[in-house]
């Protein structure tokens, strides 16, 4: 039986010898010796990790677009709530009263929309009247382009651009504080009667909402006209989490409702794949990457046999072989790593000014974001240049672990 003390020898002679920053300077004297070499497979690491956090920052970037594109100003807290049968399920006072009483609503904003005409020197323009109040048209998706954001008087009236071009009024600007009659129709509760409002307004605010012709005026209009259904109740949960049981409860009165988390919720699906297919190209440059630098490795290890040998002869232990491989790879994919994020994130922010001078120059407000470099996504793509150069040196590690110095020593 062996000693504790020949077990103690034993262990010791297992251990590195060699002090790690040693081992640093000579893995770096290795590769300064084969410039051309290291540059290539370098290069090759930094397109393909350059391609992966391009493509992907790409994904991102558009996410985020699009999310702010169909959010707009809405909360994603929001519930738009209408009815599907407007003859038997009533969305009036009674039931916006029942749904404000719900558990973690904070707020209730209605509408009334109905039909209408423009008239303006002299034209008639169809259109959509919403005769509302601040708080809806806080929560709509509206893109204000002049004027104010919200109704202060009695007789104001937002409209959008293409109610504008309806009415022969090119600028925005210059269709503030113009005066326009508006002929809604109110339907009694019944759908019976039918009730003609003229209303004189004064244009405040200019917003963009697409195609079709709306404006937005003060709802205490039709009200005192009659009106009594809504066409439409926005509201608002306290948290996110509500949303789903507050949509149960209105559900439960036989109204329809609609959230823009379902949107939302659909985007992050089609782009979690787009985000998986962008990556999958990109990764194609990384798998060639890999075998540039597996090639380096086995090269560089041929090509030292008789030296490792020696350093095996003078009293360098199998680890301070590997860790010296080790660290040759970890120094190759680092480097080539770090440098392929910051070429991508310079790229990307380069395209993103671009773009943001080109939709200034057309009338777009703010700055574009296209390619989007998160933390997450530079965090995640060391974590993997460092787990490639672990996996491709392993086998050129062990190999040369396993070299017997007196044949390495013949080789030369």
């Amino acid at each position: 039986m062996k000693s504790p003390f020949h077990r103690r020898v034993k262990t010791q002679k297992l251990k590195s010898v060699i002090k790690l920053h040693l081992l640093g300077s000579i893995a770096m004297k290795n590769l300064l010796s084969k410039r051309l070499r290291t540059f290539l497979t370098m290069t090759g690491i930094v397109i393909g990790v350059g391609a992966v956090v391009f493509l992907v920052s790409l994904a991102i970037g558009l996410h985020g677009v699009v999310n702010r594109q169909v959010l707009g100003s809405r909360s994603v807290n929001t519930i738009d709530v209408t009815t599907p049968n407007s003859q038997n399920i009533l969305l009036n006072d009674a039931n916006v009263n029942k749904i404000s009483q719900f558990a973690h609503v904070t707020k209730v904003a209605t509408a009334y929309i109905v039909p209408g005409q423009i008239s303006y020197d002299g034209s008639l323009s169809d259109t959509v009247v919403y005769a509302t109040d601040n708080d809806y048209i806080s929560l709509s998706a509206l893109k204000f382009v002049a004027g104010a954001d919200h109704l202060t008087g009695p007789n104001d009236a937002i409209v959008n651009t293409a109610l504008l071009s309806l009415i022969g009024q090119s600028s925005s600007s210059s269709a503030l504080n113009k005066k326009l009659t508006v002929q809604s129709t109110v339907t009694s509760a019944d759908g019976t009667q039918k009730k003609q409002v003229t209303s004189n307004l004064t244009i405040v605010g200019v917003a963009s909402t697409g195609a079709g012709a709306l404006v937005y005026m003060n709802s205490q209009l039709l009200r005192d006209a009659g009106a009594t259904q809504y066409g439409q109740v926005k509201v608002v949960a306290a948290n996110r989490s509500d949303v789903s049981v507050i949509r149960q409860q209105i559900e439960g009165l036989g109204l329809t409702t609609a959230s823009p988390l379902d949107t939302l919720n659909q985007i992050n699906t089609i782009f979690t794949i787009f985000t998986f297919v962008v990556a999958g190209f990109g990764g194609i440059g990384m798998v060639i990457a890999v075998l540039g630098m597996f090639n380096t490795l086995t090269i560089s290890l041929l090509e030292r046999t008789s030296e490792i040998g020696l350093m095996i002869t003078m009293g360098a232990r199998k680890s301070d072989i590997r860790r010296l491989l080790v660290l040759e790879a970890m120094l190759l994919s680092m480097a080539g790593g770090l440098i392929g994020v910051f070429l991508a994130w310079l790229l990307g922010q380069a395209i993103n000014t671009i773009l943001t001078i080109f939709a200034n120059r057309n009338g777009v407000v703010g700055t574009v974001h296209a390619f989007s470099v998160t933390p997450l996504l530079v965090a995640s793509v060391i974590v993997l240049t460092i787990v490639v150069g672990l996996v491709v040196v392993f086998y050129p590690a062990r190999r040369a672990a396993k070299i017997n110095p007196i044949d390495a020593l013949r080789y030369e």
